[in-house]
């Protein structure tokens, strides 16, 4: 008994390669961006399984990874946190939107700052505003960390943040950092930093860290839902080509209403 519940898990979340076909009812290979593998892909695979039978494999990365795997048939979905390129959709991988990641800046919790206009953030990061007193605080020099990804796309955080592709605009004396865990951490640990992340890894996190409003609203999925946040990016499942039945079934299932219900525990709905 012991032996068939471990064999279970692991078929679910299996963390090696799988065939990049499938055949409806046995198993469908998903890899891509970790915003959607940590916040929701495991509860789609495991409700879904539930459901129909099918097994969803779900393994993390990058937007690249996402599309490497599709393109060389590891997996029939992959996951992405920034638009395609359009090279990539000219040789036929299609994007299908299932979700919107919410966008929070964020500060240790000593800083009693409850929110910036999103004029500020962008100035604060182009190095335009240096010091915590220009935005109400103390007379202290602002550390701004900034996590470097996806240059070769329009990655949400750059875009909104202005930012060239290059980030010869980024505040001179920014800490740049490679993932969001590294971000979190320098924000934690200096009363001065200040970032940029995604919700789902900081919301609970509230003993360590102030998540702050945006132009006078607090990052929600509802008012990410009712435009009211400005701050979010879509988050995309992609395919090569027209999905097959299989898969098809289970994007109707992430677009439809249990599937956005679980979405929305950690992120907000499609757009």
């Amino acid at each position: 008994m012991k032996r068939a519940i471990i064999m279970s898990v692991i078929m679910l979340f299996t963390v090696s390669f799988w065939p990049g076909s499938s055949t409806a009812g046995e198993e469908l290979g998903y890899q891509g961006t970790h915003i959607l593998t940590y916040s929701t892909m495991g509860r789609l695979a495991e409700v879904y399984q539930k459901q129909s039978g099918v097994t969803i494999n779900v393994l993390g990365g990058g937007c690249s990874d996402g599309v490497v795997a599709v393109t060389k048939k590891r997996a029939v979905m992959g996951g992405l946190c920034c638009p395609l390129k359009p090279e990539e959709e000219q040789q036929g991988l299609v994007p299908h939107a299932v979700a919107r990641d919410i966008k929070v800046a964020i500060v240790n919790f000593i800083n009693p700052t409850a929110g910036l206009t999103a004029g500020q953030l962008r100035d604060i990061h182009q190095g335009k505003i240096t010091n915590w007193k220009e935005v109400g605080w103390i007379d202290r020099p602002i550390a701004v960390v900034y996590r470097k990804h996806c240059l070769d796309r329009r990655e949400p955080v750059r875009v909104f943040l202005e930012l060239d592709d290059e980030l010869k605009t980024l505040a001179p004396k920014a800490i740049v950092v490679s993932t969001d865990i590294q971000l979190i951490d320098y924000v934690k640990r200096f009363p001065t930093a200040i970032g940029i992340t995604s919700d789902v890894f900081v919301k609970d996190k509230k003993a360590d860290i102030n998540r702050l409003a945006l132009d006078g609203v607090t990052p929600s999925a509802a008012n990410v839902e009712t435009g009211r946040y400005p701050f979010s990016a879509v988050m995309y499942i992609v395919t090569n080509g027209k999905p097959d039945q299989a898969t098809s079934k289970f994007l109707d299932f992430v677009k439809g209403p249990k599937g956005q219900e679980i979405v929305r525990e950690n992120l907000a709905s499609a757009p």
